[in-house]
């Protein structure tokens, strides 16, 4: 299959996961399995990220983005957290309050709508001083560290000391998706590598053993074990590779050949693209 066809191939399938996504809008905004009234909290914040995701590589509707944001945000209780529906059909979102609040809050943030969210924030800030979870802590950690709140490092260094002697963080209570097992640490490693990679150079070593321990626990056909670990992983793997492109320091790079130099290239902080002689 040629270059061509396979970008051809690619945009077909983003067409059609496009469409299918967008058919789970309700009649009164947010997102549900069925496209109900009401919408579900947690699978209108995952769609909100996945939309913000997309529009990278994608042509979304910004219309349909703000409303589902602003929908979200309605959906405030004024105490920091988040009103959840009581019609939700399966597990997806019926973790705890803590839990769902934070991951909506992750979401807001991932996607650039923390701002004017004060309360919101004061409560992931309170987390991420204050929790032993490191699902919870890995969760305030990337919001805080998003929305630009000076916070964010001292809970991403809680988070490094909670990482266990094999890479991963193990002992959350629970997932957005209620997981357990090895899912959720996967689900959590997942989470903390992002929040750390979001504290640029800070963390390579923890960063690196939870790479390492990610890639030791893919399936055969380079899955995780469900579809929320697989997706947090495929998304902190990427954002590795991503920081792996940027170098941390500038200086001189020397290419030896047969034992001689055969030329020398200087390379500034934070460069990405390829060393060419």
């Amino acid at each position: 299959m040629c270059i061509r066809d396979r970008v051809e191939r690619s945009q077909a399938v983003l067409d059609k996961g496009y469409d299918l996504l967008t058919g789970y809008e309700t009649k009164q905004r947010g997102y549900e399995w069925f496209g109900q009234t009401p919408g579900h909290e947690a699978l209108t914040a995952y769609g909100l990220m996945e939309f913000a995701d997309m529009a990278k590589v994608y042509d979304v509707d910004h219309a349909m983005v703000e409303r589902t944001a602003a929908w979200l945000m309605s959906r405030r209780d004024g105490h920091g957290g988040f009103t959840r529906s009581a019609t939700a059909l399966d597990s997806f979102g019926r973790a705890g309050e803590a839990t769902t609040s934070a991951y909506i809050m992750w979401a807001l943030a991932e996607a650039g709508r923390a701002d004017g969210m004060a309360a919101e924030l004061k409560v992931q800030r309170e987390l991420g001083a204050t929790t032993r979870d490191p699902y919870l802590l890995a969760l305030a950690a990337n919001t805080l560290q998003r929305a630009g709140a000076p916070e964010g490092a001292a809970a991403t260094k809680r988070l490094v000391g909670l990482q266990a002697g094999d890479g991963s963080f193990p002992g959350a209570k629970e997932s957005i998706t209620m997981s357990g097992g090895a899912s959720l640490t996967i689900e959590t490693t997942a989470l903390a590598v992002l929040a750390m990679l979001k504290a640029g150079d800070a963390y390579q070593g923890p960063v690196r053993s939870a790479i390492d321990w990610l890639n030791a626990n893919r399936g055969g056909y380079g899955e995780w074990s469900n579809t929320q670990a697989t997706i947090l992983g495929l998304k902190a793997l990427t954002a590795y590779a991503e920081a792996s492109k940027r170098m941390p320091a500038g200086g001189t790079a020397t290419l030896i050949v047969n034992g001689r130099p055969a030329g020398t290239i200087a390379f500034e902080a934070g460069r990405k693209d390829a060393l060419v002689w």
